[in-house]
């Protein structure tokens, strides 16, 4: 199994997690949470993540409960078009690469993507 494979096999187990607690959140506060990445770089090996306690601006804390105390990719959620969806992002480093996969959870299936080295900015 790749690396990316197995960060898959972990989200799978993940998402319908995030999913509910997104919706519960959306329920309370009209909107849904964003959460920085959950590590300060992308992981090159399970690593714990060390960023949990950073907070977007203007919003009440909130992280996503149930996250493997290890992970092999660090992990961020990005809202948009308020009420319409959340994307969440997924980076890992493979072999000194950094590769990137997104997942749309909204109304914006477009902005799904496979994993990829993203292009230099």
């Amino acid at each position: 199994m790749t690396v990316t494979e197995q960060i898959d096999a972990t989200l799978a187990a993940l998402l319908p997690s995030v999913t509910a607690q997104q919706e519960s959140y959306f329920s309370d506060h009209g909107v849904y949470y964003q959460m920085l990445w959950t590590h300060t770089s992308p992981p090159a090996g399970m690593t714990a993540p060390d960023n949990l306690s950073a907070v977007p601006v203007g919003q009440d804390p909130a992280t996503v409960s149930g996250l493997p105390a290890l992970m092999r990719s660090r992990l961020r959620i990005d809202t948009y078009g308020k009420p319409d969806g959340w994307v969440m992002t997924l980076e890992a480093s493979v072999n000194g690469e950094v590769w990137r996969k997104q997942i749309d959870c909204g109304v914006r299936p477009e902005w799904s993507t496979a994993w990829a080295v993203p292009p230099s900015p």
